[in-house]
């Protein structure tokens, strides 16, 4: 555990829901991980835009949102050559096996239904660890 917490200290993770106290509720939990640098997005237009101007080494992202939803931040993100590394992780109230489809097709890391306990969410961002490349750091932390 004590790997895990070195880990996401030295993460940049960047959360993007448009619910404040969803996106409390995730900053908590990661807190509760070892994170420390965590950024807020309030929508999935908000979210590509901190991607643009800052090194992130994890996306955790709900789907419904106005503007941009979770999926297009995902499409984008996957489609960029400079971000398509970073693992992301899809929250839905949907468990539709078509939108579920979808995700994986659009290359997401990991999925979540909401709601969720912490519990599950530290488990899904646990996995995901693997996947982080803190080499990968073109814009600086």
């Amino acid at each position: 555990m004590e790997d895990i917490k070195i880990l996401l200290k030295k993460m940049n993770i960047l959360v993007v829901d448009d619910m404040d106290a969803i996106r409390g509720m995730i900053k908590a939990t990661l807190r509760d991980l070892g994170a420390e640098n965590i950024d807020l997005a309030i929508n999935g237009q908000d979210g590509w835009s901190r991607l643009k101007t800052k090194t992130y080494h994890m996306v955790i992202s709900d789907w419904d949102m106005p503007k941009m939803t979770g999926i297009e931040l995902l499409q984008t993100v996957k489609a960029s050559e400079e971000h398509k590394h970073i693992p992301f992780l899809l929250l839905t109230a949907s468990t539709e096996k078509a939108r579920v489809m979808d995700a994986v097709k659009a290359g997401v890391d990991d999925y979540l239904s909401k709601p969720f306990q912490p519990k599950q969410l530290h488990f899904r961002v646990i996995k995901l660890l693997p996947k982080v490349n803190l080499v990968k750091d073109s814009k600086g932390a």
